[in-house]
């Protein structure tokens, strides 16, 4: 890939750390600019939200985990003519509808969890040891829950922001 002088590449991360570790710390996308300010910029332009950028090489572009299509009617030209060797890189924001089954989907799991925990504790004999297991079951799914919540909490989070950031766009094109 030919950068043009006096830039480089950024990859763009979510700024909230926290989540961005609950994710996998994801790359989103890369952008070509000559510093970390114009980048994130660049990358907010591009509708994603709360950016964070920190330089990249070509080796990490090769083998990070990208989505194939792009958003339709989302503007990624910018990304676009980055990746302009490499256009099946540009990675998708997820729809609102995507992240609303997902957050259905951790809630099923949530259940899930909880009852498979209940089913075993159950089965456990009333004993000491039992009674200890039944501890060590019921902590485990309160942990797994606990988690599964605070993702949830996150798909939330971004799918509320999607949607006031599509109203912004209706009402400015309106």
């Amino acid at each position: 890939m030919t950068l043009k002088p006096g830039s480089q590449l950024w990859g763009i991360y979510h700024t909230d750390r926290e989540y961005a570790r609950e994710l996998g710390d994801p790359l989103r996308t890369v952008v070509e600019a000559p510093n970390k300010i114009i980048a994130e910029e660049t990358a907010a332009q591009l509708g994603f939200g709360d950016p964070w950028a920190h330089p990249i090489s070509s080796e990490q572009i090769r083998h990070a985990q990208w989505l194939h299509k792009r958003r339709p009617g989302h503007n990624q030209e910018l990304a676009h003519k980055t990746l302009t060797r490499h256009p099946h890189l540009i990675m998708q924001t997820p729809t609102t509808a995507q992240l609303r089954t997902a957050i259905e989907v951790l809630t099923k799991l949530g259940e899930r969890v909880n009852t498979h925990a209940e089913h075993s504790v159950m089965q456990l004999p009333e004993s000491q040891l039992g009674a200890h297991y039944a501890g060590r079951i019921e902590v485990g799914a309160i942990e797994q829950t606990t988690r599964i919540e605070a993702v949830a909490t996150q798909l939330k989070n971004w799918r509320d922001e999607l949607l006031q950031h599509e109203r912004k766009c209706v009402a400015h094109h309106v």
